[in-house]
């Protein structure tokens, strides 16, 4: 899967020895996934945003601006976890509340002044009263010049229409970072392509820390305009052939388990038009250095399992989950299903359906439906709220699960599927009492979909790992 704070620690961590003169910052939401929280979850939601401050601060973070969601549990464990994160708001346009955030402030690195300066757009918080941005924008430009910043870098979490005319309006910044005002849900954005505004670059790094934009500046001759050295206009063209690339991959890969039933000749057809693909990408992966002058590279890294973890970091998500499931075992244990309503059905387990589907029971106990349960005890989330909901049978349902009322429903267990069972057992002679066959189209929309599943999930690929003796083989 995409993402992960202990990966991306990771991932800095080794890159320490090539880039030992380095910042990290941020815009927009760092913190929570959402601008409002759930009364029920909001305690989860504040451990969560604490374990992330301060692997924030471990990884280095220096300064970001702030999206909405950062407030979402208010203005006073907002300047908390600012504090446990160690780095600095910035946000030259806030003018209330008077000395939470910063707007500019100057970093010396190498022996070089690096002058960083924010932007938020926060409507809709009744504690907060913003300036201006492109005046407000101006003076900090102004007062980095004034502290002599060589190299001066905005960090926007705004609209990004709303920051790329913010820079036209306020040239002189050579690098520009742009966040969300908000977010909200699970869905995660797509790669965008980085664009240069005059002389500025402006990269967006996508939501849920599903990659980390890495810019390297190369100062020749004590210059501070940096060329191109990355081919940004050549951006959207190698995002769109890797995005061909990834997608025939994957059909290939199908294909080939498949077997029979794909053609020789058009197997190797698709090769063909692979390999045309790797080399026109390969041909737009590395733009030549200019000859003379300073410039720029830049790159956006997945961060995904490969790049190792952290270990400090990981011991930290550890206790977070830890002490999510002794919370909420607590906070949830007087929450019951509903009761089932006359004439309706009610779950009733696996081992109910065993009594006549055993040759189904005997397949079922070999995918990894039947062990769904046990990794989230493995790992201290059986009782947290954003996993258990997936790993249960008949979760919030009346008749079902819930948090901590599991009982003989874990796992994802044949009613996930066929629907609950009590009427069926009660008359097995009455098909319409039971889903009998369920479509395709049920797995994605429950769990199945980003940012639970790898970029390749294929439902008709998975479809193949619950058929079995007995069970629709």
């Amino acid at each position: 899967m995409l993402g992960g704070v202990d990966h991306a620690a990771a991932f800095l961590q080794s890159q320490a020895n090539d880039a030992p003169n380095s910042l990290l910052v941020g815009a927009g939401p760092m913190l929570f996934m959402d601008p409002n929280l759930e009364p029920a979850s909001s305690t989860q939601h504040v451990f969560k945003a604490q374990a992330l401050a301060e692997s924030l601060r471990d990884m280095g973070l220096v300064a970001w601006a702030p999206g909405v969601n950062d407030w979402a549990s208010g203005l006073p464990k907002l300047r908390e976890l600012r504090d446990k994160s160690g780095a600095t708001l910035l946000a030259a346009n806030l003018s209330k509340p008077a000395g939470f955030s910063q707007p500019i402030r100057v970093v010396e690195v190498a022996g070089l002044k690096v002058g960083l300066s924010g932007l938020v757009q926060l409507e809709g918080l009744p504690e907060t009263e913003q300036e201006d941005p492109i005046a407000s924008l101006k003076l900090a430009k102004t007062r980095l010049d004034e502290q002599g910043a060589r190299i001066r870098v905005a960090l926007l979490a705004m609209p990004r229409g709303a920051a790329l005319r913010a820079l036209e309006s306020v040239p002189g910044f050579q690098l520009a970072i742009v966040g969300k005002a908000k977010d909200a849900g699970e869905a995660n954005d797509g790669p965008i392509p980085p664009v240069l505004v005059n002389d500025t670059l402006v990269v967006q790094a996508p939501n849920h820390l599903q990659a980390i934009g890495v810019v390297d500046f190369f100062v020749r001759d004590d210059s501070y305009t940096f060329k191109d050295g990355s081919g940004i206009a050549q951006a959207e063209r190698r995002a769109s052939l890797e995005r061909r690339v990834s997608d025939l991959k994957r059909r290939l890969a199908e294909w080939e388990r498949q077997g029979s039933g794909v053609q020789a000749s058009d197997l190797a057809a698709r090769r063909r038009d692979l390999q045309k693909l790797e080399a026109e990408l390969a041909g737009l992966a590395q733009a030549p250095v200019p000859e003379k002058g300073s410039f720029f590279r830049y790159k956006l890294q997945e961060v995904r399992e490969k790049l190792g973890t952290s270990e400090r970091v990981k011991t930290r998500l550890e206790s977070y989950y830890k002490r999510v499931n002794e919370h909420n075992k607590e906070a949830f244990k007087d929450r019951r299903p509903e009761p089932v309503a006359a004439n309706q059905s009610g779950f009733i387990g696996v081992e109910a359906c065993t009594a006549c589907h055993g040759e189904e029971r005997t397949f079922w106990n070999s995918t990894r439906h039947a062990k769904a349960y046990s990794t989230l005890a493995v790992a201290h989330k059986q009782f947290n709220l954003e996993c258990v909901g997936c790993h249960v049978t008949g979760y919030e349902k009346p008749g079902g699960s819930t948090v901590t009322h599991v009982g003989e429903l874990t796992g994802v267990q044949c009613e996930v599927c066929h629907g609950p069972g009590s009427r069926h057992v009660a008359a097995p002679q009455s098909p319409e009492l039971i889903v009998a066959k369920p479509g395709k189209s049920l797995c994605a929309p429950e769990c199945h979909h980003p940012p639970h599943v790898k970029p390749d999930w294929n439902v008709d690929q998975a479809w193949k790992g619950i058929l079995g003796p007995g069970h629709g083989e």
